[in-house]
């Protein structure tokens, strides 16, 4: 299953709580002016009415795609404002070069240059600045020559004013409550669907996966009294292997083993276990890995797993 398209997909798959603080958020970016010659760099979350480009919104998911989801900090962060442009790497692959302002992190790419994911709370707007004819935010920057031509005599100051009112704007709406109550904790289907991994779990929820989990459930037998909320799982010529949930239990199975199972009450860990190079469920209870799961990300799917095991004893308690 592929991940999101585009910025509305995206934030479809994100609690409703979720979505009002982008819609605020993006509200504020939006009344900042942007100077008129920095309008070329300029992509904000959701506009529609560019003054240079026809495809800007394509050129803000892909800025989204190539500098936040690639490799995300958390989970559901809200991209609002990119500055930047594209370049065209050693391979001759066009890449995405700029600074993209989420509600949470501050991503940095000045490719095969230098790169870094800053926490958008801890950014003081002092810091960005232009010097040694760079871009900098937070002591990281973008090389300016590379568009030299490109630039206005103003841009690159003007840009430094744009980022930082913009990054005081998030910072400040960020911390701001809303007014509604308290949003109720994520369920397992919106962990999912806001995780950097949606397209690799099967969901009740997405027609296209429901050939997959009847095919998981009638292999592993799951019960009939039990919901089937989401499954990690491939299938082989040796069967489906990976791991599942329902709303009472953990389950998972290796390729040519029995099927695991644990009652979601006692699955109280999901740790990479470096002798077996499998993952601790429980005491006796060893989950296989996938393809999806590789070094760089191992710490990240095993935090996922942990709150998709709450959010389904949650459920269950509900």
């Amino acid at each position: 299953m592929a991940a999101a398209s585009d910025l509305s997909e995206y934030l479809r798959g994100l609690p409703e709580e979720r979505r009002a603080t982008f819609g605020r958020l993006a509200a504020a970016v939006a009344d900042i002016p942007v100077p008129a010659s920095t309008k070329s760099f300029v992509f904000r979350a959701g506009q529609k009415d560019h003054p240079v480009y026809d495809d800007a919104e394509l050129v803000f998911w892909r800025a989204v795609q190539q500098l936040q989801l690639r490799e995300a900090v958390s989970d559901g962060e809200l991209p609002l404002t990119y500055w930047g442009f594209h370049s065209i790497d050693l391979l001759a692959r066009r890449r995405v070069n700029g600074i993209l302002i989420t509600d949470r992190t501050v991503y940095v790419d000045d490719v095969g240059r230098e790169s870094a994911q800053i926490p958008t709370a801890t950014v003081d707007p002092a810091t960005i600045r232009v010097a040694d004819g760079r871009l900098e935010i937070a002591g990281v920057g973008i090389d300016l020559a590379q568009v030299a031509r490109l630039l206005e005599s103003t841009s690159a100051t003007d840009a430094v004013g744009y980022l930082s009112a913009v990054i005081t704007a998030v910072r400040a709406g960020a911390s701001e409550q809303p007014d509604a109550s308290p949003a109720s904790e994520p369920t397992v289907d919106e962990l999912v669907r806001a995780s950097r991994l949606s397209g690799d779990f099967l969901l009740p929820s997405r027609p296209k996966d429901a050939k997959g989990l009847a095919k998981l459930t009638a292999k592993w037998k799951v019960p009939a009294d039990e919901t089937l909320l989401v499954s990690l799982s491939s299938a082989t010529f040796a069967g489906v292997y990976g791991i599942a949930i329902t709303d009472a239990a953990v389950y998972s199975r290796d390729l040519m083993e029995p099927v695991e199972r644990t009652p979601l009450g006692e699955a109280d860990s999901f740790a990479w276990d470096a002798e077996t190079k499998t993952f601790r469920i429980a005491d006796g209870h060893l989950a296989p890995t996938l393809p999806a799961i590789t070094d760089d990300n191992r710490a990240y799917v095993a935090d996922l797993m942990r709150k998709l095991f709450r959010a389904a004893r949650a459920a269950r308690a509900a």
